[in-house]
């Protein structure tokens, strides 16, 4: 029985919007007037527009979205979700309307989240992106192992190739690796590591890992919203002397232990949004999380 509640945590339905009430005690007067207003020329192409509206709210369906991806992109934030399609679990993006990022997500991973999606027309490889027409509305939320266990269900691939069913390569010019936005077949996926080594190079964490095929993906943004916030509050002013180097100190040795030895831990990779017709590789999730308390041990 609790297997069965948990399976259907974030299950999708179709959630068409509810016609409003009309009025029961309209005169006779209105309903002529409004009948005159309706075979004037200017109306006689409103059931156009309605039946447009009509099809937009029955496109957009209400679905519960598990979130697993909040990642930290200039002073705005990007948000994936888990959504089940019967027995598929597939992330799906939510993005307001005509922007592609959140200035403002209150929520946190773990979170279930009740929305309305509708299809957008996203530009390769950002096939995962829905049109959010209502807000977020939280119903519950689950353990950061249990989303763990869900994405585990969701995109995942062992090689460099099966990431996004394209090639990828290396950044000639300097650091990072990249993609054809034609190419790829999609922007998000996760996979198990062999190996994980975080940096910082001017105050930005970069990510260095092995994947279960033997490749190795160097210096990877870490865009994670919380691992960037957890560097920022380790450099703030009121944490003292040498914060840098006891930062590296501690990615160097307890980090490496505290993230390898979690049974949950996991990671999600994704590609930016095309920019000079490339896309580029990130680290958009690890878990674990970071624990405030770590703050203390260094």
């Amino acid at each position: 029985m609790v297997a069965k509640y948990r399976s259907s945590l974030f299950r999708a339905w179709p959630g068409d919007v509810p016609p409003s009430p009309r009025g029961r005690s309209l005169s006779r007067l209105l309903a002529r007037a409004r009948l005159r207003r309706r075979n004037s020329p200017p109306h006689r192409a409103a059931p156009n527009a309605r039946e447009a509206s009509a099809q937009v709210r029955k496109r957009s369906a209400v679905t519960k979205l598990l979130i697993t991806e909040i990642t930290r992109m200039g002073p705005a934030s990007c948000v994936i979700g888990l959504q089940r399609d019967k027995e598929k679990i597939q992330s799906i993006r939510p993005v307001p309307a005509g922007a592609n990022s959140w200035l403002h997500f209150p929520h946190q991973r773990g979170d279930i989240l009740e929305c309305a999606l509708a299809p957008l027309p996203a530009a390769k490889p950002h096939i995962e992106d829905r049109t959010a027409t209502r807000g977020f509305q939280k119903s519950s939320s689950v353990a950061e192992a249990e989303t763990v266990s869900y994405l585990r269900k969701a995109e995942m691939a062992n090689s460099l190739p099966d990431l996004f069913g394209c090639r990828i390569h290396e950044n000639k010019k300097g650091a990072g690796l990249h993609a054809a936005p034609q190419e790829a077949k999609r922007s998000i996926c996760g996979c198990e590591t062999q190996n994980l080594r975080l940096e910082l190079y001017a105050n930005e964490l970069r990510a260095t890992l092995a994947l279960p095929s033997g490749e190795v993906l160097r210096d990877l943004p870490v865009v994670d919203r919380d691992w960037r916030d957890f560097i920022d509050a380790a450099l703030a002013p009121g944490r003292g002397a040498n914060r840098t180097a006891r930062l590296e100190r501690f990615l160097n040795s307890q980090f490496h232990y505290k993230i390898m030895s979690c049974p949950h831990h996991f990671i999600r990779l994704g590609l930016t949004r095309p920019f000079h017709d490339l896309c580029w590789l990130m680290l958009d999730t690890l878990f674990p999380l970071p624990r405030p308390e770590w703050l203390e041990e260094f």
